[in-house]
């Protein structure tokens, strides 16, 4: 039977390539296992939290993520030489030549798909597999169908290994195998559609001019929450495309534009003797680099509209020249500064 068969190493890498700590509880090495396991976790939410968050610090982050690596690498090597040890034979391979070894072959098909099937001396049909998955990855930038279909590839290739491999070498555990591939492939996808969630939903945006200062100076890297449920409020500071007014009065508009929001929605505003006035009432504004030295008479901003202007207020290109700012041409809040290090902190309490 398959349970009763010596545990395989390379199975135990596989494993853990799934999630660190998996190869250590199949090795029966608990306490490792529960270390490896907890620790990764706790490595990816450090990484998560310190580059996303706002008040998270970015090179802090990146740390976290390069431990994590590190640390994921020292799981599939300990995996490794738990069982590997426990097997304690004299004849068993490190790296498994004389006798061929399936869960080595999935291993390395899995770095890259058609790998395997070269170890099993199977070329033609391994160099066919390796060009297929390079001509899937090349077409990821012009077909998303190909976030699928990379995937896809490995997951049937590994299940392919796996009828072609010599009976009798060692048990055929189909069911393993199956589910396996399933979660292969499942894993896969997600992480193939990973990066195209994660620009629906941040992004970064570059300052190109000294219209934020001394909020935001040239060169700061801003992170930009977006969201379709997103309404900004007064003091947000927002990434937007330019409108029809801002076309009108700069024909050599940019893509993108950042600028403080003012005044929302429903509110009164109005500019006067250096002064903002919301509902007439004066505003603090610290996060100026001088006063407005221009007038801006009192209005109603209507329903999906806003006044934004720049915390530079007499060097910004903002709506006391151009007017109001759609709601449709906002594309999120820029809620952190993310780069560089010495500039790296929170735009969210402002």
């Amino acid at each position: 039977m398959y349970y009763n068969h010596p545990k395989d190493p390379w199975l135990a890498v596989n494993l853990s390539m799934f999630f660190p700590g998996l190869g250590q509880f199949y090795a029966g090495n608990y306490f490792q296992g529960f270390l490896f396991f907890n620790g990764q976790i706790l490595w990816l939410v450090l990484t998560v939290w310190h580059i996303f968050a706002a008040k998270g610090n970015t090179v802090t982050g990146f740390i976290c993520l390069g431990i994590g690596t590190l640390f994921y690498f020292s799981s599939l090597i300990e995996a490794y030489f738990s069982v590997y040890k426990l097997r304690n034979d004299p004849n068993l391979e490190k790296i498994p030549r004389r006798q061929k070894n399936l869960w080595f072959a999935i291993f390395i098909t899995r770095l890259l798909p058609g790998l395997g099937h070269l170890y099993l001396q199977k070329q033609t049909i391994g160099l066919f597999v390796l060009t297929l998955n390079i001509i899937s990855l090349i077409m990821y930038d012009f077909l998303t169908i190909f976030l699928f279909i990379s995937p896809l590839i490995t997951a049937a290739t590994i299940y392919h290994l796996y009828l072609i491999f010599p009976r009798g070498r060692i048990p055929r555990p189909k069911f393993l195998i199956i589910m396996m591939t399933g979660i292969i492939f499942t894993f896969g996808v997600i992480i193939n559609y990973y990066p195209q969630w994660l620009e629906k939903h941040f992004d970064k945006f570059i300052i190109p001019s000294q219209s934020m200062t001394p909020t935001l100076t040239i060169n700061d890297i801003v992170f930009v929450k977006k969201s379709p449920t997103y309404v900004p409020q007064t003091g947000h500071i927002v990434v937007f495309t330019p409108s029809e007014n801002i076309k009108k009065a700069d024909p050599n508009v940019s893509n993108y534009y950042i600028k403080r929001i003012i005044a929302t929605p429903g509110n009164e505003i109005e500019i006067k003797q250096g002064q903002v006035y919301l509902n007439r009432t004066p505003i603090q504004e610290a996060y100026i680099a001088e006063s407005p030295q221009y007038r801006l008479e009192s209005m109603i901003i209507p329903t999906n509209h806003y006044l934004v202007l720049g915390d530079n207020r007499n060097d910004s290109f903002d709506s006391h020249i151009w007017g109001l700012l759609p709601r449709d041409v906002i594309v999120g809040q820029a809620y952190k500064i993310g780069w560089p290090p010495q500039r790296i902190q929170s735009l969210s309490n402002q």
